[in-house]
């Protein structure tokens, strides 16, 4: 009952809407084409507006948009068929009638040919004229719809075009989140084989030295040629020299070097909670002091191995910086540095079995 109510509210208010005009142009010099239509045609309301040439039609067309147009073929400033063929190609699809009083086959099929939706022939009874615009107002009508629902279909187009864009800036907001995670899955993963990697190495190992040693064997398969230095500490803020590579140094001012680098740079390196990356000259001299040339133009990588909150090793790169450190060699010492203090820690539990219980300042240096 409910769907009946609406359907007939519908069509009341379908009924109750106001007839829209039918606006016709007649371009006629005698002005007598469908002088004694009256009313409606088709549901729609006849509103006629009269002109005698082409160019009053033309001049009243740039003003006032009409829906039809009776034009009579023969004009006195030209033919009728040229301005049906303007009209059909107007973007409002204005329809025309040609009317013609010396109707031939060739003229009537040039005029269908310039886009007129029919053609009669003078003069027009008001009964045929009503009825062929009735026919003309059922064309008019299709093709205002026509119209409406390509506009419609535009809107729709539109709406749609901007959600694929939306669409596509949303997936390639996911791709690049996808791309970023696979590039963190991959250094995580690539983390992960290098502790494993580095773990199986030292796990079985119990002298401190071999520990040490094969360290800087690691380091060096994996960062390339590099000095490399662990320093171990033998009291606060006090290290000693545990092991060293040392491939572009005289071993006089290694010594030096080493020293300098246990003294000074080691405790400042171990007040670091994360790895020290150092790629410029400035910097590096801030972090070891301007009177060590031999690291001139160098690059360094420095961390600590931390166990329990304890620095129980620092490690330092020094490489020329013709050939700089990879980032990925910082991920590399961030990922094995706890676990080296591990095994570090593994190593003191192990000594001090060997010391007197009461003896809490256990040292690298009484192990070593």
């Amino acid at each position: 009952m409910a769907g009946q109510s609406s359907s007939s509210a519908g069509q009341e208010a379908r009924k109750q809407r106001p007839i829209k005009p039918l606006r016709v142009l007649v371009v006629d010099r005698e002005l007598d084409i469908g002088s004694s239509l009256i009313g409606q045609v088709n549901g729609y309301k006849i509103e006629m507006v009269r002109v005698s040439s082409l160019a009053e039609a033309r001049q009243h067309l740039a003003a006032f948009p009409v829906d039809m147009a009776l034009i009579d073929e023969d004009q006195p400033d030209g033919c009728g068929v040229n301005l049906a063929s303007e009209l059909s190609r107007k973007v409002d699809g204005t329809l025309s009638i040609v009317v013609s009083t010396k109707p031939t086959i060739d003229s009537a099929i040039r005029a269908i040919r310039a886009g007129a939706i029919d053609f009669i022939t003078k003069p027009v009874e008001p009964k045929e004229l009503a009825q062929r615009l009735e026919y003309a107002s059922q064309r008019h009508q299709i093709r205002c719809e026509q119209r409406r629902r390509l506009r419609r279909l535009r809107r729709v187009c539109k709406k749609l075009n901007q959600m694929r864009s939306d669409v596509r800036q949303q997936v390639d907001i996911i791709c690049q989140d996808l791309v970023a995670a696979y590039q963190e899955l991959a250094v995580q993963m690539n983390q992960v084989v290098e502790t494993s990697e580095f773990a199986g190495m030292i796990r079985q190992e119990l002298d401190l030295e071999q520990l040490l040693r094969k360290t800087l064997e690691y380091l060096l398969q994996k960062v390339g040629s590099t000095n490399a230095a662990i320093f171990l500490p033998v009291g606060t803020d006090e290290y000693t020299l545990g092991g060293y590579v040392n491939y572009d140094c005289t071993t006089n001012s290694a010594e030096v070097l080493l020293q300098h680098l246990a003294d000074v740079v080691a405790p400042r390196v171990a007040e670091r909670v994360g790895p020290v990356h150092v790629t410029d000259a400035a910097t590096l001299e801030a972090w070891i002091g301007s009177e060590i040339a031999l690291l001139t133009d160098n690059h360094m990588v420095a961390f600590t191995c931390w166990h329990e909150q304890e620095p129980l090793a620092v490690v330092m790169l020094f490489r020329d910086a013709v050939e700089v450190f990879d980032p990925s060699v910082v991920e590399m010492c961030e990922s094995i540095s706890p676990m080296l203090g591990e095994y570090l820690a593994k190593l003191i539990r192990i000594h001090h079995r060997h010391l007197d219980p009461e003896d809490d300042g256990f040292m690298w240096g009484h192990a070593a």
